[in-house]
Parts: C-alpha cells; structure tokens; sequence
C-alpha cells in the first residue's frame, strides 16, 4: 500500500470519528468513496484495534460497526455460515499439516481476519464438543491440540481486532478445560489455565477489573500443578505472567499490587537466569523495572535505582540490532525512570533520560509507530520540561513542541485519557514557560488544566483527577486575570478536593506536596486579607507537610519546604521559632557547602534579625548572604540584598556604605525598568542626601 493513499484511510478514519451527526457522516463518505475498498477496511479494523488496547472501547466499537456495514456494501455476499466452516476447517488443516508453524497458519487467518469474530468463536466452540463427545480419547487429543495451538496463535495474533482474537482464545482455552480436567491431565490443565490467565489480563472486552481477577485466579490455579521443583521452567513463565496481571491490577490496595507483582517477578528470576533463558530474563527483568517504577512502599529512590540497574540489565539482551522494537520501548522506560530519578545529580539524570528517549525515536518513528511515537513524545517534553542545563527558556520551547507534536496523533476521539495526560504536561509548560506572554501563558494552562479535567474525572481516573486538581490550584495562584481573591479562593478549592483522593495514609508523598501548595495559597490570603487564622493554618500545613518531606531524599522539596516554613513563621509574628528553624536550616547547608539553598536562607535570617532588632548581627548576614548571591550570579537578589543592607546601613549611620549599596541597586533596577523598586532607592537616596 502507497504510503499517501495508508494517510489517506488515516485522515478518512478520523474525519469519521470527528463526525457532528449521521448527515455529516454520509457526505463524508459520500466525497471519499474512491477510498473504500477492502484495504481502508483493514486500515478501519487496525485502527478499532489500536483504540480497544487505549480502552477506548466505544469508537472503537462504532468504527467496528461500520468496517461491517461498508463490508456488506462492498461484497454483500461476505461472511456466510459456509464460508466461516470453511474458513475453520482450513486453518485447523494448515494447523495439523504444518505442525503448527506459524509461517504456514498465519497467513490464512491475515487473508480472512474479518472472519474472526464472534461467529468464528462459536462455531470453534461447537466443532471441539462434537469432537470431545463422538471420537476415541487418541482422535480427541490430536483434535484438541490443534485447536489449543491456534487459540495460542490468536492470542499473539498481531492482524485484525485483537479484542476478537482474545475472545477466540478464551472461548477455545474454556472449551479444552472441558475435556482436560485437573484430575485426569493434570500437567496439560495447568497449560491451559495459564494460557487462559495470560488471555484474560490482556483481555479488551467486558470490565477491565474483573477480567484480571479471573487472569489472577487461573495463573493461581496453574501454580497448583506448575510446582517449582516439578516444572521448573512452566512455573518461572506463569511467576512472570502473574506478575503482569499483579501490576495491572485494579482492585484491592494499589501498593500490595506491587509488592505481589514484584515478589512474582523475582521468583521467576530464580529460574530464568541470564546464562539459561537470556530472552525470558530480560523480559522478566523489564517488567521488574516497570514494577519498581510504580512502586508505593519502600524509599521511592531506591525503588528507581532498582528500576534503572533492571532496565539496563534488560538491554544488554534486547539490542537495538537484534530486537529494534523491543529495544525503543526500554529505552523509552528507561528514559522515564532517569527522568524520577532521586539519586545522582538531576542534572545529569535528565540528560540521560533526554539521550534515552531520542535514542527511542529513532526506531518509533510517526510514521512506523504512531502511538509509541506519541507517547515517547510525551515523555521527552516532561524531560524538557524539567531539564537543568541549556536555556531555560529554549527547554520549556521545546517540551511544548513536543507536547503538541504528540497530541497530533493522541487526539481526544481516539486516545481520550492519553490526550488528557499530555494536556495536563502541556498546561504545566505554559505554566512555567519563559517565552511569550505571561498573561497569556498561565491562561493557555488554566485551559489545558480544564480540558484534561473533562477526560480526568473523579469517578473515572481519581488519581490522574487529583493531580491535575493539583496543578490547576498552582495555575489559579499564579493568575494575573481576574479578581484576585477569586483566584486564591479557586486554588484553595482545588486543593481541597485533591485531599479527598491524596490523604496522608494512601499517598504520604502527594498529600504533603497538597498540603505544602494549600500553605503557600493560605499565605497569600493572608497578606490579602489579613486573617490570622489563614496563617496559623499555613504553619500548621507546611509542619505536617514536613513531617513526611523530611524523610524524602528530595532535596529541593526539602529545601522549599525549609524556607517556606520559615517564612511563614516570620510573616506571623512567630520570630523567635523561625529564627531557630532557620538557623537549623542554616547548619545544614553549611555542612553540605550548598550555596545555592544557604544563600536565601541567610537573607531570611537577615531580615529577621533585622526586624528583632539585632541590627549588627543583621548586617553581617546581608553580607554574607550578599557574597553567596554574587558567587551565583544571582543579580536579582544581588539588588534585593543591597536594597536592604543600604537601608539598614542608613539606621546605624554608615552612610558612605548605603550609598554604595543603594546605588548599585539603582543602576540593576533602571537596566530592568523596574519603576517600583526604583522608586523605593530613590527615596531611600534622598534621605542621605538630607542627611
């Protein structure tokens, strides 16, 4: 097929999908039906496909509808009751005859996938009973063979509706438990119920929760008889499997999930060692990694150091030359967890992730692999969009190209909670982009907030629901539209509803980053305000907050924490405990030899110092804090420091060192054009000249 005319069945599909209404839908065809033939209709039931593994279940199942109602237009003679038989008995043929090489099979179901339905299903269904009961035991264990050989290739089956192919398999692996139970053979029983538990996890149809109960339930069954000591190598497959459906797992506490999940894995891992099985190894390991990624319990840094050690392990099997596809999706992983990572410099991790994602693109390209291209687009603008080095600037630029360039082929029709995951990162680059209008910047994110929160809701993704919430408060307190105090009020509320989900006891790491964002918002309604209660309630929440914060390895969390509390402190009159906590502070990052966190805690301790009366003492920490600030290259505190110094110097009467410190503030501020603080030196300025 001509790459134009496979674009044009794409654009076809999607102009469909957008459809206002059933008039709409008939002039579309009606001015494209040079384009309906057999092979848009493949294009029809891949895309169908594509949008049942999203669970995207509803166009998927309108797109369906309509591959039959053009198939009956274009050969209404398609998909009688013989034509499925003879369908059946020549793949069941090519099964027996070619010992079931895939080679020989998979050709014939790519010809007649259209017949692979629920009829075809039925009809397999029908054809096993009438074996099991009217043949010998001998005919009955060559036919039965046969039919688990093709529900295995149908499970694998890459062509057509991968819902369908599911359905088939399942309808066969049930069949065969029919004839095959526990007590009679009992080794081929727990074959079977592994494959059927494998089928289940992966199943499209029906609730998604409850098909990974009955995945749970058969891999579970199949351990019973797949023993370590007497199937070694069985038993280490279904640990694997199990794991899969662990991770997945809806029902019952996400984090004990985990911790199955991972156990599964590991247990594997005992067999498929890397000398014996190095493919099922580094597939193992790959899906630890991902299990470590996710995980809940334990230090979140040592659960991505994990995570990173089994993903490079993963890779040193699957090559980019010898597994190309396989490859691109670990590097992809990996590119994810160097972007979580805590260890290390987070400089460096996030060059690493960034080399690790475009390294993932060269095999995912658009147009070989839309969606993983899509998603590995996604992941490389939340690289960039926490990137350190390079132009700040230039990084958010480019993490929103990226954004947008995945939301070409992640649309709202086709990958509804993909489109909003990647509307919810694109809200958070306008947030803190750098280029542009400000204004305009923070009411791009609101939108994008907005639009995520329509896929994103509380009864449907609560945690992907809460997080948005999360960043839709931070938009709100940053907004320059508007009233104000209507602003703070809407973050407020934002946060408040993000506790419902993110509580202590369930997400101790997203409940304090809640509580530490809804103290800040407290703040800023009290410098509005005025009500005490609002910031004795911000002390109180960034307290809580830092009982879990302290025990992160997070160290700019740690520190914004620190210095936020302190503050807090200071606005509220509390002076003598925010002296002490900063002084703490202070000996910290001293012993680290961190300037960059020492210096605005020194200015802090200055200014209270300052305000307490200690005046001296006040004066050498606005130095000191001066010279770190310098050190940094940090200009704008440099004018904020020497403001203040100069102001302090003009009460102790060392005039000739305010007017120094004034000036050079001055000079800052009229190269920035900032009116305000100018205004302030210039007054300040006309004192000494009095004086």
């Amino acid at each position: 097929m001509k790459e134009q005319r496979a674009q044009a069945y794409v654009n076809l599909i999607e102009q469909l999908l957008a459809r206002a209404d059933d008039e709409e839908l008939n002039n579309i065809l009606q001015a494209n039906q040079e384009l309906i033939d057999p092979q848009f209709l493949q294009v029809m039931e891949n895309y169908a496909t594509g949008l049942e593994e999203q669970g995207n279940n509803h166009p998927a199942a309108w797109l369906r509808d309509m591959v039959q109602q053009l198939g009956q237009f274009l050969n209404p003679q398609a998909g009688s009751i013989e034509e499925y038989q003879k369908f059946l008995s020549e793949v069941l043929q090519a099964e027996w005859e070619s010992n079931s090489d895939p080679t020989v099979v998979y050709p014939i179901l790519q010809r007649r996938q259209h017949l692979l339905d629920d009829t075809f299903a039925q009809l397999l269904q029908q054809l096993a009973r009438n074996v099991f009961s009217q043949r010998k035991p001998e005919e009955v264990a060559g036919i039965a063979k046969v039919i688990g050989d093709l529900c295995n290739k149908l499970q694998e089956f890459p062509v057509g509706s991968r819902a369908n192919n599911l359905e088939i398999a399942i309808k066969g692996y049930q069949t065969l438990l029919e004839v095959y139970t526990r007590d009679a053979f009992p080794q081929t029983w727990a074959m079977i119920q592994n494959n059927l538990g494998t089928a289940y996890s992966q199943r499209i149809r029906g609730e998604r929760a409850d098909n990974l109960e009955l995945g749970i339930a058969a891999l579970n069954q199949s351990l019973e008889v797949y023993t370590r000591d007497a199937f070694p190598e069985n038993w280490a497959a279904t640990q694997n499997n199990l794991g899969n459906a662990y991770s997945d797992r809806i029902r019952g506490e996400r984090a004990d999930n985990l911790e199955l999940a991972i156990v599964a894995y590991n247990l594997s891992l005992e067999v498929y060692t890397r000398d014996a099985f190095p493919y099922e190894w580094a597939v193992t390991q790959n899906n630890l990694s991902n299990s470590y990624s996710d995980r809940i319990r334990g230090e979140r840094a040592e659960n991505l150091e994990l995570a990173i050690v089994a993903y490079n392990q993963s890779l040193e099997v699957y090559t980019r030359d010898a597994f190309p596809e396989n490859w691109a999706a670990r590097q992809n992983n990996l590119g994810n967890a160097y972007s979580n990572r805590i260890r290390g410099e987070r400089a460096d991790n996030l060059e690493l992730a960034i080399a690790a994602l475009n390294q993932s693109l060269e095999v995912y390209t658009r147009d070989a692999f839309p969606e993983n291209w899509a998603a590995t687009q996604n992941n490389l603008g939340t690289a960039y969009s926490d990137r350190i080095r390079g132009e700040r600037a230039d990084n958010l630029e480019l993490a929103i190209v990226a954004y947008n360039q995945s939301l070409e082929v992640l649309t709202r029709d086709a990958f509804p909670e993909n489109w909003a995951a990647t509307q919810n990162n694109l809200g958070s680059a306008y947030i803190n982009r750098i280029k542009g209008d400000i204004v305009e910047n923070i009411e791009t994110a609101i939108f994008c907030y907005q639009e995520a929160l329509k896929i994103r809701t509380f009864d449907a993704f609560p945690l992907d629901w809460a997080t948005t919430q999360n960043n839709l408060g931070n938009a709100y307190i940053k907004r320059v539209r508007g009233n104000k105090a209507e602003n703070i009020e809407n973050a407020i509320v934002c946060y408040q509803e993000v506790s419902q989900i993110c509580t202590r006891q369930a997400f101790p790491g997203d409940w304090a980053e809640t509580q530490y964002n809804l103290a800040n918002t407290l703040r800023e309604r009290f410098k509005l305000l005025g009500k005490v209660a609002d910031i004795q309630q911000a002390i109180n929440s960034y307290k809580q907050a830092g009982e879990i914060i302290e025990k992160t390895e997070d160290k700019t969390l740690y520190f914004n924490y620190s210095y936020q509390l302190g503050k807090a402190l200071f606005e509220g009159g509390y002076y003598t405990e925010a002296i002490e906590h900063l002084e703490n502070c202070q000996q910290l990052y001293q012993k680290q030899k961190d300037i960059s966190s020492l210096a605005p805690i020194l200015l802090e301790l200055a200014r209270l110092y300052h305000r307490t009366g200690r005046l001296e003492q006040a004066r050498l920490y606005f130095k000191d804090s001066l010279r770190l600030f310098r050190r940094l290259g940090d200009q704008d505190n440099v004018a904020s420091v020497t403001t203040a110094l100069g102001n302090l110097e003009i009460q102790i009467g060392k005039i000739s060192q305010a007017c120094s410190h004034l000036k050079e503030a001055q000079t800052y501020y009229q190269e920035n054009n900032n009116s305000e603080r100018l205004e302030e030196i210039n007054h300040l300025l006309k004192i000494l000249q009095s004086a």
